[in-house]
């Protein structure tokens, strides 16, 4: 299918009748020429009459197509009506016609040879000239050519010239050959036309294709002239500008954004006219600073057009997560990336006689405000403490979160160690103060580690290193205190990594003992049972005491493997002895708080397949105070199961009373302070009564620990206290001959049984026996 045949009809017409129209002028001009110069050459031989009638004519329908056309050409041929128009513009061609063909046949009657010979040339002139004139309209051009053929046939048949015939052969040729020409033209007009209209159907089907685009996204178009003027600003660019559209239209595009390195790109781009792609520039809307991607391909006349986009929320999500990556969350401190970071370019910067310094802190006892206060309290404290330590230090000098309730400071350029130690000593006073949050009054400390980087020794790595030995010898030593990074520590925390890695792997090794101290019913002075303590037997450190690793089991988490190794080690046991024997074993806080407890209970009990009642399982005030409703909780499954519950150091707490009306324990120990204490102390003797008066009217028995001489122990009889442990009984023994007899631990030593040093391990030994 040819173009010509998918081009509306109507259209078709519309475009030949206003061609036409836009030629109208030209040809009548052309036209009046010609008539001029006919009418004068007639003038000697022709009728001065039939010369003025045929002079109007032309004159007279050549004004009136200029009138036609002028007043079309008005509203820009809005008002063209292709039928009637048409078929008006061919009643003037039909007209125009036979004035012409009328022309020469008077000049074929009446003229000379001569004058008829160039009448007959201006004719052929004009017939070509329909061609020209009315050549889009081709029913116009045939009603011009037709009468003027005619007319031109018989002027040379008139005109008695010899060549008579030859001329009106011409004619006729000349005629077809016009014709021809009159329809190739029609079909060259029609393809354009055809092309102009899918041009357009084109142009509109990509301009809505973009209004779509741009209506379902969030980009827009945008165009600048050769000025940088900004040209038909689309609704989406307003929209976005934040501006109105007269504002926008001819303002400078680059007078939006704001100044930049970016805003520099976009200046150069825009004068080389150069294509680009994915320029972010910053713009401000309104109070907002928002960022624009743009890109853009030079265009004719100068103009460059392209795609912008609104990258607002992508720049604000990238500055976030760079700013996630930099600083902690919680806090807005710096974290532990950009501490290092910091501090590998600060040690760079060092130069002779100068030093850096780094501070390690953590928070003392955070977890057990996070255990009995909750998340979101201790997320508040570090938020306060972070504060405080910000307000302790000096403007330049960096405070980093490194993770948990760990804080880091470096202080560069330091000028002398006081400066650091009294920062250092500032941070502790402001931390150890009271923090109110929730209404709730919070206490926690922080210890530090020092450590200083120097020219010759800069090393970012190890300088962090020292300063966190420093914290943990800071902490071991006492706790809410600085103290400085001294040689030395670093061959102690290696001791303390291999001596945590061979814990790890005694357990697998078999490593671990118990041996066992009694406990002896001080009115029958029968033992009853036997509390469980451990020692590790290491094959090159020899043995080795629980206040020398169980800290770092703590620490470790393993603490939680090696308090199962003991249940299960201890009612292995337990089942070999006698059945009116019992076993006493502590509970760490760690254990409370494993899953695995009660399953481990159980099936030790049923392993050794003994009674639930000869197993009796010690906690502290410690446990209660951390997650106490959870371990309350645990203490009753406990004690469904049928397992005795006692109460250890009792009365070295704050809140011990409390903790009595809280569970119903079966036993409470007696801390060994207050029986130390016994022969010269009258409040611990008043103590000591109160607790076995309250024990008494509770239904539970008492133990008091660390018995040593024969005075202690009448003065506890005296209290009326039930059961003692001590050295004056006997010191922790192994398995082998226990349960032989009613009391075989009495006969293994009295109070001079043992040095005061052993005494003072075995009293660690039994807090810490799981």
């Amino acid at each position: 299918m040819s173009l010509v045949d998918t081009t509306d009809g109507q259209a078709l017409r519309k475009a030949q009748v206003e061609a036409s129209l836009k030629l109208a002028r030209t040809a009548v001009i052309g036209g009046i020429v010609n008539a001029i110069i006919v009418a004068t050459v007639l003038w000697s031989s022709v009728s001065h009459a039939a010369i003025a009638f045929w002079t109007l004519l032309v004159l007279g329908q050549g004004l009136v197509r200029i009138l036609h056309a002028r007043r079309l050409a008005k509203n820009d041929y809005e008002d063209l009506s292709p039928s009637k128009d048409g078929r008006f513009i061919e009643l003037l061609a039909s007209l125009n016609g036979v004035a012409w063909g009328f022309s020469m046949a008077i000049g074929g009657f009446d003229a000379t040879p001569g004058v008829f010979t160039l009448l007959a040339m201006l004719t052929g002139g004009m017939m070509g000239a329909a061609v020209i004139s009315y050549g889009p309209l081709p029913r116009a051009a045939f009603a011009y050519m037709i009468p003027l053929t005619i007319g031109s046939i018989a002027g040379w048949l008139l005109s008695g010239n010899p060549l008579a015939m030859t001329g009106t052969l011409l004619i006729l040729c000349y005629a077809a050959v016009l014709s021809r020409s009159i329809k190739g033209t029609e079909k060259v007009f029609a393809e354009k036309v055809a092309r102009e209209q899918a041009l357009r159907e084109s142009a509109e089907t990509v301009q809505l294709l973009l209004k779509d685009y741009e209506a379902q996204s969030a980009d827009w178009l945008w165009s600048i002239d050769r000025e940088g003027m900004i040209l038909a600003p689309t609704d989406r660019f307003v929209e976005a500008s934040g501006r109105d559209r007269e504002t926008l239209e001819g303002h400078a595009l680059l007078s939006l954004f704001d100044a930049g390195h970016e805003h520099e790109r976009l200046v150069e781009m825009l004068r080389k006219r150069q294509a680009f792609r994915d320029l972010t520039v910053q713009i401000t809307v309104g109070d907002e600073t928002c960022w624009w991607r743009l890109s853009a391909q030079p265009r004719a006349g100068g103009r460059m057009q392209g795609v912008a986009s609104d990258v607002t929320a992508e720049m604000r999500a990238e500055a976030r997560v760079s700013y996630m990556a930099h600083y902690c969350g919680l806090t807005d401190l710096a974290n532990r990336f950009l501490f290092n970071e910091t501090l590998g370019r600060a040690v760079k910067r060092l130069h002779e006689e100068e030093r850096t310094a780094v501070l390690c802190l953590d928070l003392d006892q955070f977890k057990s405000v996070n255990d009995t206060l909750g998340h979101p309290i201790g997320d508040r404290l570090l938020c306060e403490v972070a504060r405080r330590i910000e307000a302790c230090v000096q403007e330049k000098a960096m405070v980093a979160r490194l993770g948990g309730d760990e804080f880091a400071v470096l202080i560069e350029r330091v000028k002398s160690p006081d400066e650091v130690e009294a920062c250092a000593a500032r941070i502790i006073d402001a931390v150890d103060q009271p923090f109110i949050l929730d209404g709730m009054q919070v206490m926690t400390s922080t210890s530090i580690g020092i450590a200083f980087a120097t020219v010759a020794d800069s090393d970012p790595t190890e300088v962090m290193k020292r300063a966190d030995l420093a914290l943990y010898s800071a902490k071991t030593n006492g706790r809410n205190r600085f103290a400085h990074f001294q040689i030395g520590m670093d061959e102690a925390a290696r001791e303390r990594r291999d001596l945590e890695m061979d814990l790890r792997a005694a357990l697998v090794r078999n490593e671990f003992t118990l041996h066992y101290q009694p406990l002896v019913n001080i009115s029958s002075g029968d033992v009853v049972g036997y509390e469980a303590l451990i020692r590790w037997q290491h094959p090159t450190r020899g043995l080795i005491m629980p206040n020398a690793f169980i800290p770092l089991a703590e620490e470790t988490g393993l603490i939680v493997q090696v308090g199962e190794w003991v249940i299960r080690q201890a009612t292995a046991q337990l089942a070999l002895w006698p059945a009116d024997l019992r076993i006493s074993v502590n509970l760490s806080p760690a254990q409370m708080r494993s899953a695995n407890l009660i399953p481990t209970v159980v099936n030790a009990l049923a392993s050794a397949g003994i009674d639930a009642g000869r197993l009796e399982l010690e906690i502290t005030e410690t446990v209660l105070m951390q997650d106490s409703e959870a371990n309350v909780s645990t203490l009753y499954k406990l004690r469904e199961i049928g397992v005795r519950i006692a109460l250890d150091d009792f009365g070295t707490g704050y809140s011990s009373l409390n903790y009595l009306r809280s569970f119903p324990f079966d036993k409470i120990k007696i801390d060994r302070c207050f029986v130390e204490s016994l022969d010269h102390n009258a409040e611990s003797r008043a103590i000591i009564q109160a607790i076995t008066g309250l024990a008494g009217s509770l239904g539970m028995d008492t133990t008091a620990e660390g018995v040593e001489t024969d005075a202690q122990l009448q003065a506890l009889r005296d209290k009326g206290c039930t059961e003692i442990q001590g050295f004056l009984i006997s010191q922790a023994i192994d398995p082998d001959g226990i349960g032989q007899g009613t009391r075989p631990a009495a006969q293994q030593g009295g109070s001079d049984g043992a040095p005061a040093e052993t005494q003072d391990d075995d009293a660690e030994n039994r807090n810490r026996a799981a």
